[in-house]
């Protein structure tokens, strides 16, 4: 929400093309709602965002003194960077 109020490009790399709601991952689960109720194109979510851009790769590797962000297919270039690594689900037993 800050970042919306500078004047920055922001650009959001992830191995998905999609953002999953998971706190709702147990009502697909029990049929109370579809996948497409809980996943959302990250593309859409930031449509009207012309500072956000968003590409389909996955991060291997930070080169601190250089600020670069290494992927397999090649490099790029940062002044600040943002690592969200994410969550997971867990089954009990």
């Amino acid at each position: 929400m800050r970042l919306s109020r500078t004047p920055v490009d922001i650009t959001i790399i992830d191995r998905n093309n999609y953002h999953c709601f998971q706190p709702l991952l147990y009502q697909v689960a029990t049929a109370a709602l579809s996948p497409a109720d809980i996943g959302y194109p990250i593309r859409s979510i930031f449509r009207r965002r012309k500072d956000v851009h968003v590409l389909m790769d996955e991060l291997t590797g930070v080169d601190l003194e250089r600020k670069v962000a290494i992927f397999p297919q090649g490099e790029a270039n940062y002044d600040y960077l943002i690592i969200a690594c994410g969550a997971t689900y867990t089954y009990f037993g």
